[in-house]
């Protein structure tokens, strides 16, 4: 499971804090601030779709600037992610749930939602639903066509749940959400650019906690 906890996320965290300084950066460097091995540095930079660390100091910079671009010209996304926080924040109970690489992101939102306070469970299978009839579930897919993210969305759905979605436009994810946060671009998994189209869903993440913590 693709997912950063403990030192993982110390690692993670000062990546993209250090983003543009990274080329000046070793990987030993880094792995003395958290306090770990250069191994534990190229996991995280695998975990993020780069072959190594060396592959990522070079690229994460331009790659944070191309997904930061969709989102500060977006619009629709900008009023999308402000609805999407609101609905969170007064939600009662938050389910979030997703598949593969995009795991990674809902465990990233996991923590803003800690921060606010906010009930929730990152579930890993539709019947931890079983029992909800009220609150509200994100879910999280590239393609908006995952089996199993669309079959938990319909279930949510159908028991009167929100559902609110990060996923491609037009897709089948976006048509059974209430609130859809829309990708530019459906990415296949073994696509050249799997690692542009994560850090995209990990910066709109950003942005719903940013949005979370300044209610």
């Amino acid at each position: 499971m693709n997912t950063f906890r403990g030192i993982e996320r110390n690692i993670y965290e000062f990546l993209i804090s250090h983003a543009s300084d990274l080329p000046e950066i070793s990987a030993k460097t880094i792995a003395n601030e958290a306090l770990t091995t250069t191994t534990s540095v190229n996991r995280v930079c695998k975990k993020m779709g780069y072959a190594s660390y060396t592959e990522l100091r070079y690229r994460l910079a331009e790659d944070l600037n191309k997904t930061a671009d969709v989102a500060n010209t977006n619009t629709d996304n900008t009023q999308r992610i402000k609805d999407v926080a609101k609905t969170l924040k007064s939600s009662p109970v938050v389910y979030l749930y997703s598949r593969g690489a995009s795991i990674v992101s809902i465990n990233y939102l996991s923590r803003f939602l800690s921060l606010a306070n906010i009930p929730h469970l990152v579930i890993t299978d539709i019947h931890q639903l079983t029992c909800a009839n009220t609150g509200t579930v994100l879910l999280v897919s590239k393609s908006g066509e995952t089996k199993a993210v669309v079959e938990m969305a319909q279930n949510a759905k159908r028991k009167g749940l929100k559902v609110l979605a990060v996923s491609y436009q037009s897709s089948t994810l976006d048509q059974i959400s209430h609130i859809n946060i829309a990708l530019d671009q459906q990415v296949d998994g073994i696509s050249l650019y799997h690692r542009e189209s994560q850090i995209q869903i990990l910066e709109l993440v950003d942005l719903i906690g940013k949005a979370l913590l300044e209610f």
